[in-house]
Formats: structure tokens, sequence, C-alpha cells
């Protein structure tokens, strides 16, 4: 199956003949290649080749190799097919039978690894044009559909560097990281261009069961150009959660999603209000009663939901909201100590409980701790930040009424 004596998995070196007791006599086992070994991280690897660890590391070694073959020969088998076949022969520009220039390795990287092929090298000298003549009916590039399935899903989960180190350990497939980014920007637009065009989407979504929810955020992002916002959207749709207390919220159990539409682009907010829309006519989320829409504090995002949507259930991220009660705790009593531990508890509960109405009485109580220029800018700018989301702080309802995910 292999060449040399021993056959190679992802770092794993085993004989390719003679049983357990010749493998073991012969100490060749367990060894890992130097990259493997820096993917682990430092983790020292304790293997015990017991028969059953052996039998399964060359059954996946072989399994894999004899795969890989399979493929490398039906691929040159279809090659040949076409070669032989006259038209093949002629110029599809100018009908010239084209000179053969002899033959060309390619290599094509596929889901079981790299297979090898061969075929033939034409020109056609009217045209000057040298081509092989099968790379098209055949579609032959140096990556196959599968291949770049699992490149593009490791590739937009975490950075190019790590998703090439996984597709490595876990697949055992070899791409630089420029590669693969390269893969997935090519396919980037074959994905939004899909999202757009296909009924499937629109389908699923209608007929998924659940509350539609409408989720808009943004972010930075370092471009050729500068920094600049990368505004996102979400459709959703989730069945309602089960009724909790404030002081139980986050320890319910949300379901699941039933559908989902994301999209985002590095737009202004007019061009990103017309995606917005756009996707709006196309999904048909339902009555506006019926839509909850969830972001944080950024004025242009309510602006957008307002002008689009009309009246909906609006509600303020309640980990955004959290997150400035945090902070002004700090501020106030410092970091990390039991004083400002207790208050935010406090806090925590009252705008959970009680909303504007009693976060904005306690923030009010502040006001005869603050001694300095800098606290007193803070509480302001917090009190009023909670007053321009006043109508957005209702979590008791949503908690306890609606029972929705907020």
């Amino acid at each position: 199956m292999a060449s040399a004596e021993t056959l190679r998995f992802q770092g794993f070196f085993l004989p390719k003949t003679g049983g357990l007791s010749e493998y073991r006599k012969n100490h060749i086992g367990h060894k890992f290649n130097k990259r493997l070994l820096r993917l682990a991280r430092g983790t020292r690897f304790n293997i015990k080749f017991t028969e059953t660890n052996y039998a399964e590391a060359v059954a996946m070694t072989q399994g894999r190799e004899l795969i890989r073959q399979s493929l490398e020969t039906i691929a040159q088998e279809e090659i040949d097919d076409i070669e032989k076949k006259k038209e093949t022969r002629m110029c599809q520009n100018c009908q010239t039978k084209k000179r053969h220039l002899g033959y060309r390795n390619k290599n094509i990287n596929t889901a079981a690894g790299t297979v090898k092929v061969k075929r033939l090298y034409d020109e056609c000298l009217p045209c000057n044009l040298p081509v092989h003549a099968v790379d098209e009916p055949l579609g032959i590039t140096d990556y196959t559909t599968g291949f770049r399935s699992l490149a593009v899903r490791a590739g937009a989960d975490c950075s190019f560097q790590k998703a090439a180190e996984n597709l490595l350990f876990y697949c055992g497939l070899t791409i630089g990281r420029m590669a693969l980014r390269k893969l997935c920007y090519e396919e980037a637009p074959k994905m939004a261009e899909w999202k757009q065009k296909s009924p499937e989407v629109v389908t699923e979504f209608t007929k998924a069961p659940g509350n539609v929810e409408l989720t808009i955020d943004a972010t930075k992002v370092n471009t050729m150009g500068g920094w600049r916002d990368v505004k996102v959207g979400i459709y959703s749709k989730r069945e309602l959660g089960e009724s909790v207390s404030p002081d139980q919220w986050d320890k319910r159990k949300l379901p699941q999603h039933t559908a989902r539409v994301a999209f985002a682009a590095i737009e202004k907010k007019d061009r990103f209000r017309n995606r917005l829309s756009g996707w709006r006519k196309r999904l048909r989320p339902g009555l506006t009663g019926d839509i909850s829409a969830l972001a944080d504090g950024a004025d242009w995002i309510w602006d957008i939901v307002r002008l689009e949507f009309g009246k909906v259930r609006e509600c303020l991220d309640v980990y955004h909201a959290l997150e400035h009660l945090s902070d002004i705790s700090k501020v106030f009593y410092g970091k990390g100590t039991a004083a400002s531990k207790k208050w935010y508890e406090s806090a925590k509960q009252e705008l959970l409980s009680g909303g504007f109405a009693l976060v904005v009485k306690r923030l009010d109580r502040l006001k005869g701790a603050a001694h300095t220029d800098g606290e007193r800018k803070s509480l302001r700018l917090l009190r009023d930040y909670f007053m321009n989301h006043s109508a957005r702080l209702c979590y008791e309802w949503h908690f306890l009424t609606f029972c929705d995910v907020f």
C-alpha cells in the first residue's frame, strides 16, 4: 500500500508487515512528527499500543491510503477515456488538429489526500494556445469540492493559521494559511450568491416554527482603507422559553434556534438598511408585533429598526446593560472589591426586576458618593444612557409575561 517499509498517517509510523510482537520487538511505533508535537502544544502523549490500538491505527492508515489510491485510479481512468475521443484532439476554436507535447503531471488535493494524475498537453499552432483538453470537461483544478468544503469550514471558524493546523491534525490534509485564505475568499462570493438566489433559504425560514427575532450589531475591522465598521444582521426563529423569575434568568435553558439567516457587510448604515429591508421582503417575518429586536445601545441600530419595522418588541441586550452597571461599580468602589461586587449584585437585581424605574433610583443615590469630576461624569453618562433606553429595559416582562429569550 505505502512506499518504503512503514505506513504513515498523521505522524503514526507503523510497520507494513509483521504482527504486533514483531512490531514491539523492533520498537517501531508511537512516534509523532515534529509538527504534530508542536500542534499538541506541549501535551505529553502516553500511548499504550494494545492490539486494538494497533489495529485501529493500521486500519486508519491503510483505509485512507486505499481511498486515496482509488480516487487516483478513478480520476486517471476518466482522463484516459476523454483523451481517447477524437474531438479532444481538435482545437475548439479553429478545429485544427492540435500538436501533442507529451504528458504533464497534476497534483489534485482531495478530502482523502493528494492524488497525482497525468494528462495530455497539446498546442494549437494557429491559435497559439497550449491546453489540457480534459481540464474543462472534468473540472480539474487544484482542489476538489470535498477539500474546499473542509477547508472553508475550518477557515470560517478560526484564524487561517489555526485552521490549517486543524486540517492537518484532524484530517491529515496539508495546506498553507495563505492558500487557505485564498480558498475562503474564492468561495465567499459563491456562498453569498447562493444565499441570495436559493429558494431553500426562504422556504426553510418560513416553515420553521417559533417567534421571529432580529439581532443587529457592529464591530470594527482593519481593512486596506483603515478601520471600518462591519455591520451584522440576523433574522432568526426560536420557540418561547420557559417563564422564570429575574433571579433565575441566567440559569434557564434557552430553546435552540429553528432557523437563522445571517448577513454582514462593510458599508454605511443607509446601505445596510437596504440590505436589511431586502431580507425582510424575502423572508416575510410577519406582523411587527410578533418580532423581537435585540441590540446594544447604538442609536443608528434602533433608528433603522423603527424606520424599517415600526413598532416591535425592543430590548436592550441584557449583557450590555449589565456591563455598564459593572463598570460604574468599579468607578465608585474599586475593581474586584467586596463593596463593588455587593453593589453590582443589588443593582443587577433591581434592573432585571424593575427596569429603569428602580435602577435610576439607585444611580441617583450614588450622587452623594461622587467626589471627583470623573465619577460625576461617569454617573451622568450612565443615567442618560439608561434613560435613552428606558422602554427597552423591561426585562421582567420578557422573563415572566412574554417568556421570550431576552
